[in-house]
């Protein structure tokens, strides 16, 4: 079990928290460098009558395409937003924007299940639903975090173009990539050791595992929801990182093994990748696939989201709340896609 916690968990949530500064420090050099040279301010100011229909400022339009990279890009993209309220609404907005880890395992299950012109349709309906959860996202957060009365607009005075000052530039950089790695390591710590205990198998077998237990015991709920306890399981461990779901999904339907080291690992062998077709098709129906794909698209992103949305909002209230909202989102969507599935299927 020691063995386990240092080499599959701790030496991985290192890899988190790197991974998650590596992308705070490109993202924060980028806008950095354009804020400096005049760029940003004109980019905001074409967006700024576009994203005010939703309580935030233009500024806010950078962070969501940034999203479609990593969620921790968008949520550390936010900063530039100078009204605290509607920094939170933005960054719970952009959590419904599919990241690349997401757009890298969706397509997978998708054609599998449906075929490349089936999949290539369930990837745009997931593209337009997103846009239907964010204004769901506005509709509930918008009144607490940004209400009318106390929105702020963007008012600005255009500042010609010019060369950035490198060294403020990078030292500003550097110091926030190395604040917010400090606190993202401590908050994936913690979340990773809680779901290491889960996910534990006793004796080497998955089935031992108290998540395991937990599935089978909450089966007929989440069948309800069209997710047997594997799926479901799958699920949980998406909210960890989405880019090890097919080893998820390969350990518990296919080869067995450990699901701490499938969960926590960050990519899944080539092996694994080929076989999570011919899992699907055995062990999900239409309907369940549907499902399963509109869950994990709209959960919570991952682990570092979540320690990047806790540093750039400084609210652990705020960050529960966006972390539950989605999570019991995901699931009443995968509920609804499920029956509608059941009957086109």
């Amino acid at each position: 079990m020691l063995i386990s916690l240092i080499c599959d968990v701790l030496i991985n949530v290192l890899y988190f928290a790197l991974m998650m500064a590596s992308f705070v420090l490109g993202i924060t050099l980028g806008f950095n460098l354009m804020e400096e040279t005049g760029y940003l301010a004109r980019i905001s100011f074409l967006f700024d009558h576009t994203m005010s229909k939703v309580g935030l400022q233009g500024k806010t339009i950078m962070p969501f395409f940034m999203g479609l990279g990593c969620t921790i890009a968008g949520t550390t993209g936010t900063r530039v937003v100078d009204n605290w309220g509607q920094r939170v609404l933005a960054i719970a907005m952009s959590w419904a924007v599919p990241c690349a880890a997401t757009l890298s395992v969706v397509p997978t299950i998708a054609i599998a299940l449906f075929g490349s012109t089936g999949g290539f349709l369930v990837m745009v309906s997931i593209f337009l639903f997103m846009f239907l959860m964010m204004w769901v996202v506005y509709k509930v957060f918008g009144n607490s975090l940004a209400p009318k009365e106390e929105r702020v607009g963007l008012i600005m005075e255009l500042p010609p173009y010019h060369k950035p000052a490198i060294k403020n530039t990078l030292y500003v950089t550097f110091q926030r990539t190395l604040d917010i790695f400090l606190r993202a390591l401590r908050i994936i710590s913690l979340v990773s050791i809680v779901f290491f205990v889960l996910t534990y198998g006793f004796g080497g077998n998955a089935e031992n595992s108290i998540l395991y237990k937990l599935g089978v015991l909450i089966e007929p709920v989440t069948k309800f929801v069209g997710m047997k306890w594997q799926a479901f399981l799958a699920f949980c461990a998406s909210a960890i990182s989405k880019e090890s779901l097919l080893g998820v999904l390969n350990t518990l339907y296919g080869a067995g093994g450990s699901l701490v080291s499938s969960t926590f690992g960050a990519k899944v062998s080539g092996t694994a990748a080929a076989s999570i077709s011919d899992i699907l098709s055995a062990n999900f129906t239409k309907a369940e696939g549907l499902a399963f794909i509109f869950a994990i698209s709209f959960n919570m992103p991952c682990i570092s989201a979540l320690a990047a949305t806790a540093r750039e909002t400084h609210s652990a209230k705020w960050t529960a709340k966006i972390g539950v909202f989605y999570t019991l989102a995901a699931l009443l969507i995968a509920c609804v896609v499920y029956h509608i599935g059941v009957v086109i299927f």
